[in-house]
């Protein structure tokens, strides 16, 4: 009976310990800038999706006014968002962000802006992107990126046609 309490009690201390070969993939440093015909693009979603064999959950980012971004990544089980993203293949989504970027996070109540009982304020609606449709899916985007293990820097050039 002690026998099997001790190899329990060990059993149970290395699946708490998480005595697993899978480990997180090793992240790299990744920034660049995003254009569309020589103009960059400002507060767009950016997303590294990662092709059939390349670890991890790929990474994303919003662009900045002067159209930079830097990728985040983020780790099951992490708490928060991690720099960098696993070395590999990616198709490239460039995006208008599902939120627009710069608006309060919690509703003001005005009397002009109607707060749903959620307590998320409501979006406004989009106005129309100035994205070419085919850079915003995974299957028809031609932004096709390998990440080497050093990372870097990846500008990322649209093109209207």
């Amino acid at each position: 009976m002690y026998f099997r309490f001790r190899v329990l009690t060990g059993l149970l201390v290395c699946f708490l310990a998480g005595c697993s070969t899978d480990q997180a993939p090793l992240l790299v440093p990744v920034k660049g800038t995003v254009t569309l015909d020589g103009k960059v693009l400002a507060s767009k979603s950016v997303q590294f999706m990662p092709e059939k064999g390349t670890d991890g959950t790929g990474a994303g980012g919003i662009t900045s006014a002067d159209g930079n971004y830097t990728l985040i990544s983020v780790r099951p089980g992490a708490t928060k968002d991690t720099p960098g993203v696993p070395p590999g293949k990616y198709a490239v989504v460039i995006t208008e962000p599902l939120f627009p970027q710069g608006t309060a996070g919690l509703p003001v109540g005005d009397s002009e802006t109607p707060v749903p009982a959620i307590g998320i304020p409501m979006a406004k609606p989009r106005s129309k992107s100035g994205i070419p449709p085919i850079y915003g899916n995974a299957a028809s985007t031609p932004l096709k990126i390998e990440v080497t293990s050093q990372g870097g820097v990846i500008d990322l050039k649209l093109v209207s046609k």
